[in-house]
């Protein structure tokens, strides 16, 4: 906001903390000004959603316009992981990839130049850390469908809860029975309960390399 002292962007991607958005709020349809809020979307790092949707919300309360916004979220559903016999609720991402947010769209009655608050508004998003691009196009992008953006956001299948089981922890020794690294012995390092996924330490050439995988193709050894 204008006489506020702007944060240096390297300090936005220090904190993971984001504010969460209540879904039982309606979100805005116009700005206080009047101007009509459309539902965009931009491409992320897959793990990285939540992180980039705390820097556009930064960025956004830092900038001289807050009020060309609306709502900024990231599409989640709760997880309920067992592991060793304890049951975890966990939240994560089911489009992974993606955050979605409303801002003011395109006046076609003005020549791109001229439309200075959407210029405003994609440059703050453009250049916001983590954020890859819009999708519907970089600098001119096109809104989403009110119509798809309200079922991902406000159905009740976006709430409901699954049981999944991982069966490993951290230190576990395992064999990769599929995949790239089929017959691969390792250790695993890292166990991403939310993503279903494990980081296992395998050697390749040589050399320990830690891989990324599903927790389908292990066995314990």
């Amino acid at each position: 906001m204008k006489g506020e002292t702007k944060r240096p962007i390297e300090e936005e991607m220090e904190s993971d903390a984001v504010e969460e958005t209540d879904e039982d709020t309606a979100p805005p349809t116009h700005t206080s000004g009047g101007k009509k809020l459309y539902w965009y979307a931009v491409y992320v790092y897959s793990g990285h959603e939540k992180k980039v949707m705390g820097n556009l919300k930064r960025r956004i309360e830092l900038s001289d316009s807050p009020h060309l916004f609306g709502y900024v979220v990231v599409p989640s559903e709760d997880v309920v992981v067992q592991r060793s016999g304890r049951s975890t609720k966990t939240s994560r991402p089911y489009f992974p990839g993606y955050v979605i947010f409303q801002m003011v769209g395109r006046d076609h009655d003005l020549e791109k130049a001229d439309d200075r608050d959407f210029i405003a508004v994609t440059n703050i998003v453009i250049t916001t850390p983590g954020v890859r691009g819009f999708v519907g196009g970089r600098r001119d992008p096109a809104p989403l469908d009110d119509d798809e953006v309200a079922r991902i956001l406000f159905t009740e299948e976006s709430k409901t809860e699954r049981v999944r089981d991982i069966p490993f922890d951290e230190g576990d020794p395992v064999r990769i029975i599929d995949g790239p690294f089929a017959n691969f012995d390792g250790v695993i390092k890292e166990v991403m309960a939310d993503r279903h996924k494990v980081r296992v330490a395998v050697t390749v050439f040589g050399r320990a390399t830690l891989v990324e995988i599903d927790i389908d193709p292990l066995l314990k050894t």
